[in-house]
Parts: C-alpha cells; structure tokens; sequence
C-alpha cells in the first residue's frame, strides 16, 4: 500500500512538472509573438517622421541638326527624422544609422533605378557614380548633423538619400519652346503615372554607443503624388506604427 502511495505521489509530482514546463513554454511563446508583432516597444531613438519630394529634372542639350533634346531624371528625396526617445530614460547616443537590403521592384522594365548620397549638407544631390550608393549607406554619429560628409548628431536629426529615376526618354522641341524643368516634362515625353510607379523596401539599421542594434523594414511607394501634372510633390509621413524595429 505505501509502495502504491508513493507511486501515485510521484506521478502527481510528474503531472504538475509538465503542466508547469507546458505553462512556462507557453508564456515565453506568447512573449515572442507579442515581440516579433509590436517589436521594441522603448528604443532609445525613434523614427519621428519620413518625407518625401518626388519631381524630374531635364538636362538639355543639342545635336548636330540643331534639334533640342530634354533627357528625363526622375528623382525622389527622402528624408528621415531621428529623435531621442522622451519616454527612454537611461543615457545613451547614435553610434551609426544604416540604410541596406535595398530593394526595387518597377511597372517599367526600362527605368534604371539608382540611390545617391547626399552631395552637400543641404541634401543637393549630383547623379554621378561617386555618389551612387552600391550596397548601403551609412550615416556616423557626431557633434552635429552633416549630410555632406554623412554625419547625425549623436541625439538625433534629419539624414536622408535620393532615389533617382533614369532611362525615361527625352523631349525633343523646338528653340521658343518653354519646357518645364519638373515632372511635368515626363508628360510631354508622352509617359504616363503607371510608367514610372515602383516600389522600394530597405532595412534601417540603428546602432547605439552602448552597442544596442535595432533593426526595422520601411516600404515605399514611388515618386508619391502626380508629378506629371503636379510637377513636383511631397509627402510627410508620421504614422509610422507599421515600422517594426526589433533587437539584433
């Protein structure tokens, strides 16, 4: 009888085990699909806001008939507002921002899509191959923000890149013809908003000096508004929720 006891004791104790294991397993289940949904809920830097300017440019030029040429830029710049968390109470600053994973998927096989670092701290931008971003661009913590030389002030600030838009054609008239010099030129070049639509993906890297990584996914649709009508549009986005940053 107390052999039989001691055994159905036992068995009790090995029920309670598994339901305490089951409980346990379930609850860190549960925290990491709350966590992989909503992410890091108090990073110590936030994405305040993302803005946007979509338009074209023409650079003009001349064949031998004496024939004027438009060539077509589409271009997209894209600024990124980072502040410090109020509601992050510990001391900490901006090592580094990463932008990398670029990418693109486009209605018009024909447009070449390129990203360019700023050319000088006031987000002006040369669409040469020395300011061509080919796998990431990074921005470093300092004293200050400055885009030239791809510098956020350790607290937070405003960093960015453009999208540029090429291969879209050109626009032929004539010497007394007044052509515009945004994205109105891309309808006299007879393209229509579906030949230019695409759309962008990239990951954001943040790293802090206490050696914190936080990574999110940002998607966008480009150029935003109507530039073919509007001639040049911008977008400021703020609702920023779908923007998951989670630990790496």
């Amino acid at each position: 009888m107390r052999h039989s006891s001691f055994s159905k004791k036992r068995i009790i104790h090995l029920y309670i085990v598994i339901i305490i294991l089951i409980i346990i397993f379930i609850t860190v289940g549960l925290i990491m699909l709350k966590y992989n949904v909503e992410g890091e809920k108090n990073l110590p830097f936030i994405l305040k806001k993302i803005s946007i300017v979509s338009t074209a440019e023409s650079d003009i030029s001349q064949d031998e008939q004496e024939k004027w040429h438009a060539g077509i830029l589409g271009k997209n710049d894209i600024f990124f507002v980072i502040e410090k968390n109020k509601n992050y109470k510990k001391e900490d600053t901006i090592k580094e921002i990463k932008f990398e994973n670029f990418k693109i998927e486009k209605t018009n096989n024909q447009m070449q899509i390129a990203i360019y670092k700023p050319k000088t701290n006031e987000f002006s931008y040369s669409y040469d191959e020395e300011f061509k971003v080919v796998d990431s661009i990074e921005y470093n913590g300092a004293q200050k923000t400055n885009a030239q030389v791809l510098q956020i002030n350790n607290q937070g600030g405003t960093i960015g890149f453009s999208v540029c838009m090429d291969n879209l054609g050109e626009y032929e008239f004539s010497t007394n013809e007044k052509v515009p010099s945004d994205g109105r030129l891309l309808e006299k070049a007879g393209l229509k908003k579906e030949d230019i639509q695409f759309r962008i993906s990239f990951d954001i890297i943040v790293e802090t000096g206490k050696q914190n990584k936080f990574k999110g996914n940002i998607t966008l649709e480009l150029p935003t508004g109507n530039i073919l009508e509007e001639g040049v549009s911008t977008l400021e986005i703020t609702d920023l929720e779908n923007i998951i940053f989670k630990r790496i």
